[in-house]
């Protein structure tokens, strides 16, 4: 009978085992670092777009039935907070796509706030935190994150 030839000896069969091994650890905290930098740029998104839509709701003319007056913004119901905080068809529901965790604060401002004149400015800024699950504790990314968004939009009275 021929005799078959190995292509592995036995000592090369560890040899795999360890270079797993050691690429094991790169390889998790590159999966996890992508999945954590995903994760703040959706809150990003997130508060960006919760900040955009609360200023909008905010400048947008709406009148009051009973003086047929422009409504100003801090008189608006609901309130630009709890417009971007309740969820719908009351609100935009911001709290419940970003999780418990994140704190949502939103807080209107700027002539625009207390103005009823054609081009004030309303500014409203949108702070949420972000809790690093890979990095946080690994390469010492601060726990929590305050992430901030800010946008300022004329009235259109």
């Amino acid at each position: 009978m021929p005799r078959r030839f190995k292509i592995f000896s036995r000592c090369e069969g560890g040899a795999a085992v360890v270079e797993f091994a050691l690429l094991l650890l790169p390889l998790v905290l590159l999966i996890g670092g992508g999945v954590d930098f995903g994760h703040y740029f959706y809150i990003n998104h997130n508060i960006t777009t919760a900040s955009r839509e609360g200023a909008r709701y905010g400048v947008k003319y709406k009148l009051n039935p009973s003086t047929e007056l422009p409504f100003v913004p801090s008189a608006l119901t609901p309130s630009i907070e709890n417009y971007v905080k309740l969820p719908a068809p009351t609100g935009l529901g911001y709290p419940g796509l970003l999780g418990s965790d994140a704190n949502l604060t939103v807080t209107p401002g700027g002539a625009g706030y207390t103005g009823t004149t054609a081009n004030d400015i309303l500014t409203v800024t949108v702070t949420a935190d972000k809790h690093w699950f890979f990095l946080g504790g690994l390469l010492g990314f601060h726990n929590p994150r305050t992430l901030t968004a800010t946008t300022a939009m004329t009235l259109e009275r």
